[in-house]
């Protein structure tokens, strides 16, 4: 996988890591779920970045086309396992060239992730996948993520662990990240502004619209 920085990257595509796939989904997606099944949402083409347990698609793939993307080969077994209509999923780090390759002919309704900069490597990689997700969002279409989720920072390395059930296995580990991937609000206003985007918020999600 490539990228427009030098910052030094793990692999994680050499094994089969476990991440989200069995844990619970989390409380700033729920909000975006409950946010969007509904009829109004209905025949978009979405882009969901970071599929976790497919929960979201579960819910929202019944009336609309969902594209997810997930680092994890554990979560992508486990979605392909569920057999959902209309949910394509794909391997691909949201952050590297790769990303803007494999959709650069592609346009999107709706496109959510609700940590936008939580796991950069570095504001070169958070400013291109910025750029990127402007370019692929249709006009009058909406980048959704969470208030929540702009204020905390993680990074992801991979451990060996063990269990009575899966024995030894790989998954990735969350730590602390770096402070600078906390996304302030007149960043995100600046970003905006760059590309003529409005910006929306409500009680706990914002709203990056074309």
């Amino acid at each position: 996988m490539n990228f427009n920085c030098s910052c030094k990257k793990i692999n994680f595509k050499d094994k089969n890591y476990s991440y989200w796939e069995n844990r619970i989904t989390t409380s700033d997606e729920k909000i975006i779920i409950k946010k969007l099944n509904t009829k109004e949402t209905f025949n978009k083409k979405i882009l969901h970045i970071g599929i976790g347990n497919s929960e979201f698609s579960l819910k929202i793939a019944k009336l609309n086309k969902v594209t997810g993307i997930t680092i994890s080969k554990k979560e992508i077994v486990f979605a392909k396992s569920l057999k959902i209509k209309n949910y394509k999923i794909l391997y691909c780090d949201k952050y590297s060239s790769n990303f803007k390759k494999i959709f650069k002919n592609q346009q999107f309704d709706l496109i959510i992730d609700t940590n936008l900069k939580s796991y950069s490597c570095c504001e070169n990689a958070f400013k291109f996948y910025m750029y990127t997700l402007f370019k692929i969002l249709k006009k009058n279409g909406s980048i959704i993520t969470s208030k929540n989720g702009m204020r905390w920072y993680k990074q992801l390395k991979p451990k060996l662990s063990f269990n009575l059930r899966k024995f030894f296995y790989y998954k990735m580990k969350e730590i602390n990240g770096n402070p600078k991937n906390i996304l302030k609000i007149s960043e995100l206003e600046k970003i905006c502004s760059s590309y003529g985007f409005r910006l929306l918020f409500d009680k706990k999600l914002c709203y990056l619209i074309k």
